[in-house]
This record gives structure tokens, C-alpha cells and sequence, in this order.
């Protein structure tokens, strides 16, 4: 039991999504929603209720298995632990349910995102390798001013593209998303 709670302690992750997504939980189902609607609530919001409920179940096991240790109504106190047992364990099925319908959403728009996304950056990839192949390579005297700034921005903006490529989850994509942004307005201007 305390490695179930261990466990379930310890994966508190955050993903991309769950403060983003809206769940839906009914007899053990849950569906995930982009847009809120008013009988709907955030999926960040049902896990922190299943992390703070399975705490308190987890702190009524301690308790109980205490009064066991002091050999307190033994007989009753084990029936009652192991309903305590039973409905943590509940807990921990519903917070996986949960983390699992994320994950299956986030891959869906992940692999649907990538496909749209690949061949335009392959493309692009190609552009800002020329323009720096072409900068590199130009006559010392007819360097821009900024050539340095220019020539690092573009081996940023290469390696951004290159993370995005090779991401395997919409994560590895948010990460770089910022300077990805930031940098193609500025070589724009360029």
C-alpha cells in the first residue's frame, strides 16, 4: 500500500495540457474537451481533488494501523482498513484513468500537429541553412554590421527547427516554441 501511494506521490507530473483540458468523467469514463463548457472542469482540477483525497485516505490508513499496533478493536479496525485499502486504491484507478485519457488526447493532437507541421519545417529548415551557408561564406568586406547577431540567430532558429523535427511529444514542441516565434519575426525583418 505505501508503495501504491509512493508511486502515485510521485508521478504528480505536469503535462503540456492538463491545465489546458477540460474533463468529463462519468461511471468510469473520461472524455476530454479543448473548449469549456459550463458542466465541465478543468482536468488539473479533478486531479488535485484525487491527490488530496487519496492523502487523506492514505493518513487514515496510518491511523488505523496504528490503533492495530495498540491492538485497539483489532477485529473491526482490519475490516475498516481494508475498505480504507479499497478506496485508496479507487483513487489511484481514477488518477490514472485520468492521466491516460491526457496522454492519449495530447498524442492525438501531437501526431496530428507533427504531420502538419513536418513539411513546412523541413522546408523551412532548408531556407535558414542556405541563408547561413550564404552568410558564413561572404566576403569579410561585405559583412553586414550585425553579421554576428545574424549568423547566431540563425543557428538558433536551426537548431529550434531541428528540436521541433525531432520532437517526440507536444512538450519537446512547446519548449522552443517562444524563441522559435521570436526568431522567425526577427530574420523576417532581416
Amino acid at each position: 500500500m505505501f508503495v501504491v501511494f509512493v508511486t502515485f506521490v510521485s508521478s504528480q507530473t505536469f503535462w503540456y495540457l492538463e491545465d489546458r483540458v477540460y474533463c468529463s468523467i462519468e461511471k468510469n469514463n473520461v472524455t476530454i474537451f479543448l473548449k469549456n463548457e459550463s458542466w465541465l472542469s478543468k482536468c488539473k482540477v479533478y486531479m488535485d481533488a484525487v491527490y488530496q483525497l487519496s492523502l487523506k485516505k492514505y493518513n487514515e490508513i496510518l491511523a488505523i494501523r496504528s490503533y492495530i499496533d495498540q491492538g485497539d478493536d483489532v477485529y473491526y479496525r482490519k475490516w475498516v482498513l481494508e475498505d480504507k485499502k479499497s478506496e485508496l486504491l479507487q483513487l489511484v484507478n481514477y488518477r490514472t484513468q485520468i492521466k491516460t485519457a491526457i496522454d492519449e488526447f495530447e498524442m492525438a493532437i501531437f501526431n496530428n500537429y507533427y504531420e502538419a507541421l513536418q513539411k513546412y519545417m523541413e522546408t523551412y529548415y532548408l531556407d535558414l541553412e542556405t541563408q547561413y551557408y550564404i552568410l558564413i561564406n561572404q566576403d569579410y568586406n561585405l559583412r553586414p554590421i550585425n553579421y554576428s547577431v545574424k549568423v547566431e540567430q540563425l543557428e538558433q532558429q536551426m537548431w529550434n527547427v531541428s528540436h521541433v523535427l525531432s520532437a517526440k511529444n507536444l512538450d519537446d514542441i512547446m519548449d522552443v516554441m517562444s524563441s522559435y516565434l521570436y526568431l522567425k519575426q526577427q530574420l523576417r525583418w532581416r
